[in-house]
């Protein structure tokens, strides 16, 4: 009965210090025009640059990955909150011209890769309220695309 206590205990006090740890991602707003509107900053072509190369944690309408930018223009997004799975090859860029971030990622077809090349992604990217996270903008249609933080602080 005591180690039960104990155990109780322990895992009363454990467990909000664990949800402290899981900071969750927050909600963007749909397209474009509705994130200007409630004023968020785009981040521009030079703050870019300082957060690119690097690691990031990024959510998506398929799901979860983490995405490794690597000084050469090459990148690989790794399924999965820890990296588990498929990894998928790419190439990523800054647009100065556009002030986008953009991804060269092969073609996908039913949630697998399809054949027949890659496609290029451009987004306009807007910090987060919180400082943190940063929210990822298709340009060809304006509509919200990714929500991701620097893996490093999570």
């Amino acid at each position: 009965m005591r180690r039960f206590n104990v155990i109780m205990l322990a895992a009363a006090l454990l467990m909000p210090l664990s949800a402290s740890f899981a900071q969750e991602f927050p909600s963007a707003p749909p397209n474009i025009k509705e994130m200007e509107a409630k004023g968020l900053p785009r981040v521009s072509t030079e703050e870019l640059k300082g957060l690119f190369p690097s690691v990031i944690d990024l959510r998506g309408p398929t799901g979860r990955h983490i995405v490794i930018h690597n000084a050469d223009g090459t990148c690989i997004s790794k399924v999965g909150k820890r990296g588990v799975g498929e990894d998928t090859s790419g190439t990523w860029f800054i647009n100065e011209k556009n002030n986008t971030l953009c991804r060269n990622m092969p073609r996908r077809g039913r949630g697998v890769i399809a054949r027949g090349g890659v496609e290029e992604h451009c987004f306009a990217t807007y910090r987060a309220a919180d400082g943190l996270h940063f929210f990822e903008y298709d340009v060809k249609d304006g509509f919200y695309a990714h929500t991701w933080r620097k893996a490093a602080e999570q």
